[in-house]
């Protein structure tokens, strides 16, 4: 079967958007022994970007009415690629730090414009398209997390940056040389900030995010401490994205036809309290345990990064709940690594972390249940 140039692209679109991130959290006893610094600092290395990925998301609707998505999204990844190689060379902590701040700015203004060239292109299978972007991030964030050991074995956790960096400029190529299908710039919305469904989107989106970075920030350090190899450890991070990206691929493939939107992210948010519990209580089985966090992961961000294309009827109001969606959520849940490894530092372990990671997939269930009828309902494409 012949795979389009808009999924190609689409796809290499989401491979970037993770492993600048993910591809850290492994690295972080390396990179803590290499600066000197504490698990705090070191969780500012996945809190930064994700930061900016809130704080910066306003940029990306007019960018895209200026320039439009090729060069919107290209210039902000190519961007991204770049600042990630000089990060990865720079000396001491500070530097290091100052300069992950514009690696988070490009990947904030693509991810938040990827949600309206799937509105464009996919306007009649909205899960299909995001499962195409969605299933790069995954894939992505699964070959960071893998890589990372065997790279800062060879090359040191400074090699492994920039080969992610490097891999990533590559990437951006199909994106940029397609033809892109001719579209309007949207018009302007107000930022729904009065809208119950747009805090709705807010919280969703802040809580299982909060869920993936937190566990992606520290799992391969939680099982350092407990007598891990480093390999072993990255390995159960891989396989935590890896689940996640089958999961997510395979929601994208059925939600456009069968459930509902809180069908899915039910299921996913009961599975995610069992294995941060289990993991949190250092209950044997952690491989077991780390797919069940995984396969949570998967439909539950797929699900989410949805819901604003069943929120928004117009392009302009897409963008709008996406920008507020991911301005926000990325904002609250930005300070998960960083939180989660002050608290490690305060307490001497990861109980403590662990057990509010748990209680977050639990509110994550509450807001299922309460969810508007509008995310409740069937997918909007099996009723036509």
């Amino acid at each position: 079967m012949r795979v389009s140039p808009q999924i190609l692209s689409l796809f290499a679109v989401g491979l970037i958007l993770r492993p600048q991130i993910v591809g850290v959290g492994p690295l972080v006893p390396r990179i803590q022994a290499a600066l000197g610094i504490s698990h705090g600092v070191a969780g500012l290395l996945a809190t930064i970007p994700v930061l900016c990925m809130g704080v910066f998301a306003p940029l990306a609707p007019p960018m895209l009415r200026r320039y439009g998505s090729r060069t919107a999204i290209g210039a902000a990844l190519v961007g991204a690629g770049t600042f990630g190689v000089l990060r990865a060379l720079a000396p001491g902590a500070p530097l290091v730090l100052l300069l992950t701040i514009p690696v988070g700015v490009g990947i904030a203004i693509a991810g938040t414009l990827v949600p309206v060239v799937v509105k464009d292109e996919y306007p009649d299978r909205p899960s299909l398209g995001t499962g195409v972007y969605v299933t790069g991030i995954n894939v992505g964030a699964t070959a960071a997390a893998v890589a990372a050991a065997p790279l800062a074995r060879a090359a040191g956790w400074r090699g492994t940056l920039v080969t992610y960096s490097l891999i990533s400029l590559v990437l951006v190529v199909p994106w940029l040389v397609r033809r892109h299908p001719p579209a309007e710039p949207p018009e302007r919305a107000p930022l729904p900030f009065g809208s119950r469904l747009a805090w709705v989107l807010i919280a969703a989106f802040a809580l299982q995010s909060i869920l993936f970075y937190g566990f992606n920030a520290w799992i391969a350090d939680v099982y350092t401490e407990r007598g891990w190899s480093d390999t072993s450890a990255g390995a159960l991070v891989a396989i935590m994205n890896g689940v996640a990206l089958v999961t997510g691929l395979a929601t994208a493939l059925a939600a456009d036809h069968v459930g509902t939107r809180r069908a899915f992210l039910g299921v996913a948010s009961v599975t995610a309290v069992a294995g941060a519990t289990l993991i949190a209580a250092d209950v044997p089985g952690a491989w077991a345990w780390a797919v069940l966090l995984g396969g949570a992961i998967g439909i539950n961000f797929t699900t989410v990064m949805t819901l604003p294309l069943d929120a928004g009827d117009t392009r302009a109001e897409v963008v709008a709940m996406t920008t507020v969606m991911l301005g926000v959520g990325y904002s609250l849940s930005a300070l998960s690594p960083v939180v989660l490894g002050a608290l490690r530092d305060a307490t001497g372990s990861f109980t403590l972390p662990l057990a509010l990671l748990a209680a977050d997939a639990a509110a994550m269930v509450v807001l299922t249940v309460r969810m508007p009828a509008r995310f409740r309902r069937a997918p909007a494409s099996s009723a036509r």
